[in-house]
């Protein structure tokens, strides 16, 4: 497999993983206010709104691994990146007034196939409501 096509396969396998976390958060009464925003600080796969909260949510995808989940591949960098992009998002759409959580969403195929989908709520420390100025 050339980089170029395992690149792609890749990229087709995060968008149908961003695709299935978004259906999920909806079925969850979310609504979704953006994919993929990016700054500076990172990119949030998936934002959304319920229950008074926005939802930030990192979503991984990957094919079938015995004992290995999509998990393991979010690093405390990484971790630390979305916390940081969250409070930008924030901050930058001057939101005040509503409390952050981050969800993860662990999507698994097996071929084609979509095998499990696996929902980690506040896999980080919430954020606080801004104060408005």
């Amino acid at each position: 497999m050339s980089i170029k096509h395992a690149k792609d396969h890749r990229m087709k396998l995060g968008r149908r993983g961003e695709k299935t976390a978004a259906g999920l958060l909806q079925l969850l009464n979310f609504t979704i206010l953006c994919r993929n925003w990016r700054c500076r600080a990172g990119e949030l796969d998936i934002v959304a709104f319920g229950n008074d909260e926005l939802i930030f949510t990192e979503v991984k995808s990957m094919h079938r691994k015995n004992g290995f989940s999509p998990l393991h591949n979010l690093s405390f960098r990484q971790r630390k990146r979305n916390y940081h992009a969250a409070q930008v998002y924030m901050k930058s759409l001057d939101i005040t007034g509503i409390a952050g959580r981050f969800f993860l969403i662990e999507v698994t195929f097996r071929g084609i196939f979509l095998d499990n989908v696996t929902l980690h709520r506040d896999y980080l420390p919430p954020l606080p409501p801004r104060e408005s100025l």
